[in-house]
């Protein structure tokens, strides 16, 4: 998993579960995905951080990860211009044969993505048949598990698409690390 850092259950099981809750009880919030000119066959809500306590404990899970990530990476910490955890992020739903099928990265020149160091995902439940992230060049696909976190760079080196969930829903938040 080259610069790949996973986090197994750095989200609890609960807060999960309650974020998951959240996004049903408020999905006339949602709106349909996109990614520039691509559509995404998911629903969204764009969520904000403020606060390490704001959705079930979001921000101190993702600030508590980021703080891991520098520990194991501590030369981006030091040798690239300074980057923090961007607030704005995505709660997504993906209905069973619906998933982000194109190959793409996070920063891939759209003056939109240019700030972008990392990208970041916690898969918010577990799916049993697909439902996962491959990493193309990586040849290694992220299992979807409840709580699970990845961060990873946000180049073409981490080019990267959806595996689709035949029979299952999937929830999930994805988000970035960006330039300050």
């Amino acid at each position: 998993m080259e610069f790949i850092h996973k986090i197994s259950k750095a989200y609890s099981k609960n807060s999960c579960n309650k974020l998951i809750k959240w996004f049903e009880d408020n999905s006339h919030l949602a709106t349909p995905g996109a990614a520039g000119e691509k559509k995404i066959n998911n629903l969204e809500i764009r969520i904000e951080i403020n606060e390490s306590k704001d959705f079930f404990g979001l921000g101190k899970t993702l600030y508590k990860s980021i703080d891991n990530f520098k520990k194991k990476y501590n030369y981006v910490d030091k040798h690239i211009y300074k980057w923090q955890l961007n607030k704005f992020m995505r709660l997504m739903k993906y209905e069973p044969n619906n998933y982000y099928n194109f190959i793409h990265c996070e920063n891939d020149g759209n003056k939109n993505n240019l700030k972008r160091v990392f990208a970041f995902m916690i898969f918010l439940n577990d799916i049993k048949k697909g439902g996962g992230t491959k990493f193309i060049f990586q040849k290694f696909t992220a299992k979807p598990l409840a709580g699970d976190l990845y961060i990873w760079p946000a180049y073409w080196t981490h080019l990267h698409q959806g595996i689709n969930a035949p029979n299952e829903n999937k929830y999930m938040i994805t988000g970035w690390v960006s330039f300050i």
